[in-house]
């Protein structure tokens, strides 16, 4: 039987998941999210209309009313976590996406509250990632598949990403996250393909 810690570790990531599967990455620029100034500013995130008027504020600092059209890739306010698709940019302005549902699109002013990365520093910024049933993991970039891979009790953290490819690691204790310094397995895998997100992400603990 799983002890009560295992168990809340194992809903908590069941709860956090983000259904990111297929997620296509074609048509965007990367991600943005708040920046390490963020604490040292206003804190309140303007997306705007067309015409610059406000469509929503969102101060992470204080309690989220709820907005059912506000669906970004990840956005849990007491946690600090602000991840919208980037599609485009001007000079003064990041164009994002506030529906992932409907594709709904408002702008965010560039200042030194938010910041535009990379989907491939997005993916690895994350407390740990989750495979589909039928992913592959192999020995090395296009090579040969693993028999030994984690499995739903692992905890699968990624460590470096090369094109399409991605390595993993994952303890060989089951529940427990890997690090450097702990006894753990290595592989890669796919974590996209046709530039559509193969993964799954887990940003909290």
């Amino acid at each position: 039987m799983l002890s009560l810690h295992k168990t809340g570790l194992v809903t908590l990531l069941m709860l956090l998941t983000l259904e990111l599967f297929g997620q296509d990455m074609s048509n965007s620029i990367g991600v943005v999210t708040i920046s390490e100034e963020y604490d040292n500013t206003d804190r309140i995130l303007e997306l705007k209309n067309e015409d610059g008027s406000i469509w929503e504020s969102i101060d992470l600092y204080k309690t989220w009313k709820g907005n059912p059209e506000f669906r970004i890739l990840s956005f849990k306010p007491d946690y600090f976590l602000f991840h919208i698709k980037c599609i485009d940019q001007s000079s003064t302005d990041f164009r994002v996406v506030v529906n992932e549902a409907t594709g709904l699109t408002k702008t965010i002013q560039k200042s030194n509250k938010v910041k535009l990365v990379s989907w491939e520093k997005f993916v690895q910024d994350v407390f740990s990632i989750g495979l589909k049933e039928e992913s592959i993991v192999y020995d090395a970039i296009g090579g040969k598949p693993i028999p030994d891979i984690p499995t739903q009790k692992n905890i699968i953290v990624p460590k470096e990403v090369k094109g399409d490819w991605m390595r993993i690691i994952w303890s060989v204790e089951e529940y427990v996250r890997p690090t450097d310094d702990s006894e753990s397995k290595s592989g890669w895998i796919r974590w996209k393909k046709n530039n559509k997100l193969n993964i799954i992400l887990y940003h909290l603990s």
